[in-house]
């Protein structure tokens, strides 16, 4: 079998770019379920807890994603949209703290 990545077939091309990034992309998703397991589910989310949880999330599974986005074997449309979700997480990422800091639970009921 060829290691070069330009010989291989869209399956075998998968396979070597998911052998290649499997450790780092399982040690994030390892290290986001146990921080996952230590959140108290019982308190109710105001929705800058949600918006947070969404972005801890993602960043987590950012690295997963971009494997994803890479492999040939799934269709050129498929890998576009999830490179537009990830740009459009990463926007939301980049302004996460601006919307979470300026957020005040009620504002909007103030006379």
């Amino acid at each position: 079998m060829s290691t070069n990545q330009k010989d291989l077939n869209p399956k075998q091309s998968s396979e070597a770019t998911i052998a290649k990034s499997k450790k780092s992309v399982d040690r994030t998703i390892r290290t986001l379920m146990q921080e996952m397991e230590h959140e108290n589910t019982l308190v109710q989310e105001s929705p800058t807890g949600r918006l947070q949880r969404v972005l801890k999330i993602f960043r987590s599974l950012k690295p997963m994603l971009a494997v994803l986005g890479a492999l040939p074997l799934i269709p050129a449309t498929w890998r576009a949209a999830i490179a537009m979700f990830v740009q459009a997480l990463e926007a939301l990422a980049i302004v996460g703290p601006d919307l979470t800091a300026d957020f005040k639970a009620g504002r909007d009921l103030e006379v």
